[in-house]
């Protein structure tokens, strides 16, 4: 059921709409603040606080503490050229870094012998193939008495002649082919008659490899030495220098000492 809502009379008066600020419209509006009186009593209105720069005014003095201003005040960054190569030379050196103690010595005695027989073979197995590599050694022919294995483990024996001496047996080094055949000629060169050595292969990077390898194992045999005998683990630094130098120097001088018997 619809209920409509009963008709207004003709010529009553039509009732005001209630303001927009909530008031009933009786008395002034609640907006509206009083123009006379006493200003108000009690606590300020709470509330954020108004939005927008400060007042503007002089600027707050920053104080440093008084250890910084020491600090700037003797900065090297005031000083002369003169005053600051003098404040560099009287400041203190850093300490050494203290080193390790020296190796045993039964262990450091036993590693020098190992590695000194050590470079005495490598430069023994090296002076033969040098000086043959830099062209020094008679030429003549060698002919095979007998040859066992391959590769690395062949040995193969024979005699060698020349112009001016003949020697055998002799270990012919460099054989391939039919020359490891009983009773086969090949072109070979030894260093000298006292040689117990004859190298069949010509001077190419094979021969240049077996000495340059060998020198190589020389050098290592020397940093052993120095490393396990504790040369650079000595307190001041001539006698580092020193024990260092004579650490490579042995196994130098027996390498020569080998290419001078093999000449």
């Amino acid at each position: 059921m619809i209920i409509e809502p009963a008709a207004r009379p003709v010529g009553s008066p039509v009732p005001a709409s209630p303001p927009a600020d909530g008031s009933l419209g009786y008395g002034p509006p609640a907006s509206d603040p009083p123009t006379s009186g006493p200003p108000p009593s009690g606590p300020p209105p709470s509330g954020p606080p108004p939005s927008g720069p400060p007042p503007a005014g002089p600027p707050a003095e920053v104080l440093a503490a008084p250890e910084v201003e020491e600090r700037l005040a003797n900065s090297p960054f005031w000083m002369s050229d003169e005053e600051r190569a003098a404040a560099e030379a009287t400041q203190p050196l850093p300490a050494p870094r203290p080193r390790r103690p020296a190796a045993n010595p039964l262990s450091a005695l036993l590693c020098l012998i190992v590695l000194s027989l050590a470079a005495a073979f490598f430069g023994w197995v090296s002076a033969e193939p040098f000086w043959l590599a830099v062209g020094h050694g008679d030429r003549g022919y060698a002919v095979t008495t007998s040859c066992h294995g391959s590769g690395l483990t062949q040995r193969c024996v024979g005699e060698f002649a020349t112009d001016g001496f003949s020697a055998g047996p002799v270990t012919l080094l460099g054989i391939a082919g039919d020359g490891r055949r009983p009773g086969a000629v090949s072109s070979a060169r030894m260093v000298g008659p006292g040689s117990d050595q004859a190298y069949t292969a010509g001077p190419g990077p094979l021969m240049h490899l077996r000495w340059g390898l060998g020198f190589l194992l020389v050098l290592l045999c020397g940093h052993g030495i120095a490393a396990t005998t504790g040369a650079r683990r000595l307190p001041s630094r001539p006698a580092r220098r020193g024990a260092t130098i004579a650490s490579f120097l042995g196994p130098l001088l027996l390498l020569g000492g080998f290419l001078v018997a093999a000449y």
